[in-house]
């Protein structure tokens, strides 16, 4: 366990006090000397407070300024706006609440009022990680943590001019958002107009270029109970890695167009990995729904229920213009189970080629459907690969109690083609080794020899 933050100053600990229990905390760093956060831990004592926003706040990517509570749970709700805002070109923070042993989640925005987002990083901001913080929704805020810029229409933070560089999200609680748990970049990134797809910001005459996301973690969170998409992200062109999330009752709100646990919009591409996505009503939802580019490594991931388990949209070429990013879109070893409708849905016009092995998908009246009936885009779409819509058929240990391990008599064990160093490892971090794989995001593993 973590040893507490004390709230006092001291070498190797609290720099400053910005917060004393109460009231908003607001710190400008416009009228600052350059040197005045770096390095800096800046203290918030525990008790409930009406907000905090931090404008113009800039240390170095060596040494970042640590905003931190110290000594027990510091909680921010608001009636009127976002309780926790970033902005004014804030760059190299760390936002983290491992302040209190005695709280996972030290930190927590909590009510909002007017539709605005709980955590609102915007205008310019970027290189900020966020760890340990709660997103207390109320179902009358907005999104949960809303990490974006849009360009202006005079050009300012327009592609080309700027970007959103080393997000990072990891250990935190999202729950009960009125909209999406996580909002990460702009989600028009492109510069065609084609297959209904209009790419960039509306400034009424003309449209600025949206910029990119480089360098993007968003790892080992909760997210439940949101109202629209569980985790959506935009225009994340490098460096992208989504992993080992936990995501359940998403798109509450049953709006088709935003109801994925995992939505991958337009310019984005990287690692999906090992996440839980669990739909609690089938009504319009999709576990991933994936409209970004090739490049993409989808893995290990265990999608349970909703409409459709994972949807593959046509975004690539409308969106990107350029014919060498319709590249190999990977989808290997997950588990699909229970999808309502269909388990997964092809949509190839644009979508490049999709590499398919070593998937289970069981348990959905149809296992899989494509626009327009054609699946040409989908490599192997049959083999090696387990698509039914029995779910008994597929040997799982309880899918009942919701554990889709495989039995040692599932048709599934031993199936598969080796992967290896593409997937080497499963959802529970189990080597995959040489030996031909097991489809799913579960290996079977032997019990131990007492």
């Amino acid at each position: 366990m973590a040893a507490d933050l004390a709230c006092t100053i001291q070498a190797g600990g609290c720099s400053e006090f910005i917060g004393n229990g109460a009231g908003y905390i607001w710190i400008d760093g416009r009228s600052q000397p350059a040197s005045r956060y770096v390095g800096k831990t800046l203290c918030i004592k525990p008790g409930t407070y009406t907000g905090i926003g931090l404008y113009g706040v800039v240390a170095t990517a060596a040494q970042p300024a640590v905003i931190t509570n110290c000594g027990g749970q510091a909680v921010f709700n608001s009636t009127t706006g976002s309780p926790v805002y970033i902005g004014g070109g804030s760059r190299y923070l760390k936002l983290t609440g491992v302040g209190s042993s005695a709280h996972p989640y030290g930190l927590v925005a909590g009510t909002s009022g007017g539709n605005q987002a709980h955590i609102d990083l915007r205008e310019g901001v970027s290189d900020v990680e966020i760890g340990h913080v709660e997103v207390r929704g109320d179902g009358n805020g907005g999104v949960g943590i809303a990490f974006r810029t849009y360009p202006k229409c005079d050009g300012t933070w327009s592609r080309g001019t700027w970007a959103q560089y080393n997000t990072k999200i990891h250990d935190t609680y999202v729950h009960d958002t009125k909209y999406e748990g996580m909002y990460i970049g702009p989600s028009h990134y492109g510069w065609v107009t084609a297959n209904g797809y209009t790419p960039g910001y509306d400034c009424g005459t003309s449209r600025q270029w949206e910029a990119e996301v480089i360098g993007l973690e968003v790892v080992d969170n909760r997210v439940e109970n949101i109202g629209n998409d569980g985790i959506q992200i935009g225009a994340a062109t490098g460096g992208m890695t989504v992993q080992h999330n936990v995501i359940r009752n998403y798109g509450l709100n049953q709006i088709e167009s935003h109801s994925g646990g995992i939505t991958v919009n337009p310019g984005s591409k990287g690692l999906i990995d090992s996440n839980w996505i669990e739909a609690a009503q089938p009504n319009r939802t999709q576990g991933i729904a994936f409209q970004g580019t090739g490049g993409t490594v989808i893995t290990n991931n265990v999608i349970v229920g909703g409409r459709w388990g994972a949807m593959f949209l046509r975004n690539t070429a409308a969106n990107m213009e350029a014919a060498s990013t319709l590249s190999t879109l990977v989808f290997d070893n997950n588990t699909v189970v229970n999808s309502a409708h269909e388990g997964l849905y092809f949509f190839c016009s644009g979508l490049g080629t999709l590499t398919f092995a070593n998937n289970l998908v069981a348990g959905a009246p149809t296992p899989y459907a494509a626009n327009g009936g054609t699946t040409a885009c989908v490599k192997s779409l049959t083999g090696p690969n387990l698509l039914t819509s029995n779910l008994s058929a597929a040997g799982f240990v309880n899918p009942a109690a919701g554990d889709f391990h495989l039995q040692a008599t599932s048709p599934a064990v031993g199936a598969g083609v080796n992967l290896s160093g593409v997937v080497d490892f499963d959802y529970d971090g189990v080597a995959r080794g040489s030996v031909p794989y097991d489809l799913g995001a579960f290996a079977w593993k032997a019990p131990s020899m007492n």
